[in-house]
């Protein structure tokens, strides 16, 4: 069986907000939610990530960036043709460009620094895979 290729295209930034009070001590909480687009005549996954770092004793919202990534796939698929490792594998690629940054913003900003750990990102194949929407032009 041959397998089906993905290209990663380009990706930007389409919202980014920081909030510069950030308590020195303060525990941050990081969340993320995946949502995908599937071009079929295109064959092409548009990929939006968002990723939100709160403060845990004041529950507000420190950071939040959105980003949008471009894939394409190497033939003509339909949405059953994607292969399970693609939607770990496209958070994986983007993840790092996201990491970077959210530190350069806060670093630049000259507030304490918020650097997002390496992350495992499997636990969000299910919730890619749930929330792709299949657009058929």
């Amino acid at each position: 069986m041959e397998k089906t290729a993905f290209k990663f295209d380009s990706y930007h930034f389409t919202k980014a907000s920081l909030d510069f009070n950030i308590p020195d001590e303060a525990e941050l909480n990081v969340s993320f939610t995946p949502k995908g687009k599937f071009f079929v005549k295109k064959t092409c996954y548009e990929l939006d990530f968002d990723v939100v770092i709160e403060c845990k004793e004041s529950n507000t919202e420190v950071v939040k960036v959105s980003c949008k990534a471009f894939f394409t796939f190497d033939k003509n698929v339909s949405i059953n043709d994607i292969p399970d490792y693609f939607y770990p594998n496209s958070l994986a690629i983007i993840f790092p460009y996201i990491r970077a940054f959210v530190s350069t913003l806060s670093l630049q900003a000259n507030v304490r620094p918020v650097v997002l750990p390496t992350i495992n990102l499997m636990g969000l194949t299910d919730d890619l895979k749930k929330h792709t929407e299949v657009i058929e032009e």
